[in-house]
């Protein structure tokens, strides 16, 4: 048995549970990134943070309101009237908001065939000419749903009675909001080309793996 130097802290039993806990190894976070936008403002954060936040409600609210057209419909047999009106409207803009945070994210779905196997610097022109593609369409569909807005501008919902245009409203709000979030993409691509992830990398990002 050694003898303890002097000035030396004795060393803690190790117990089974701080063995098993050292065995363990340490979680990997597969969160996404924030970019370099989100870290530098808090602004963009928050509006960021209120899009997930209102998205999840509405699909909370989806879920209540259709469980409540079942119960009503199925139990006790009087199905209210605005339920399933009121369900469908929030699963549209459900979409949309959904689709305008995943835009912020960067974590679409893409094809990136091409992407992984050219060079890196060809794999940036593919991505960013691709975010063109979707600034470029969703402008488009903006313009279209501020047209579609003003047609129906005088209509209301059958069951609810809601202005129609709370409805279309919702594509109007996603499109635009995902033209600004991939227009602060396609800035960070060409100013802050550094930050890109290989696509390989980014794939088993958004993966997980």
């Amino acid at each position: 048995m050694s003898e303890q130097e002097p000035g030396q802290t004795p060393e803690a039993p190790k117990t089974p549970e701080s063995a098993a806990a050292a065995a363990v190894p340490e979680q990997e976070d597969f969160s996404f990134r924030r970019d370099r936008l989100e870290n530098a403002s808090a602004l963009y954060r928050w509006i960021i943070g209120i899009e997930r936040f209102v998205a999840a409600t509405f699909l909370v609210g989806v879920l209540a309101l259709v469980l409540t057209q079942v119960v009503s419909r199925y139990v006790f047999n009087s199905p209210f009237s605005w339920t399933e009106e009121s369900a469908r409207l929030l699963l549209v803009w459900l979409t949309f908001l959904a689709a305008m945070h995943v835009s912020s994210r960067r974590a679409h779905i893409t094809v990136d065939l091409v992407a992984i196997v050219v060079p890196a610097r060809a794999a940036r022109s593919v991505s960013a000419v691709a975010e063109i593609v979707v600034i470029v369409t969703a402008i488009v569909m903006s313009v279209a749903g501020i047209m579609m807005v003003g047609i129906v501008g005088g209509l209301a919902l059958p069951a609810t009675g809601l202005p129609t245009t709370l409805l279309y409203g919702a594509a109007l709000v996603g499109f635009v909001g995902i033209a600004i979030h991939s227009l602060l993409a396609l800035y960070l691509q060409i100013r802050h080309p550094e930050d890109e992830l290989d696509p390989a990398a980014k794939a088993a990002e958004l993966e997980g793996i």
